[in-house]
């Protein structure tokens, strides 16, 4: 299933990218998307509130990931 914002050709590309990868290397990037996506939640969560420490943001995260308040 392609995004609703990448071309078919794009996803095309991308789906024959991810097909070469070796079973590792499938598992470093899903890894890496995970970090990025993770860091960029929380960078938004900085922005939202910037007063707070890491650790309050860390436990706001968690709450949001975790669907707790």
């Amino acid at each position: 299933m392609r995004a609703r914002d990448t071309s078919r050709k794009a996803a095309a590309v991308q789906a024959e990218l991810q097909r070469s990868l070796s079973p590792e290397d499938r598992i470093l990037f899903a890894l890496r998307y995970s970090d990025f996506t993770r860091e960029f939640a929380k960078a938004a969560l900085r922005e939202r509130y910037p007063g707070l420490t890491e650790l309050e943001i860390n436990h706001i995260f968690i709450r949001h990931l975790h669907g707790i308040g």
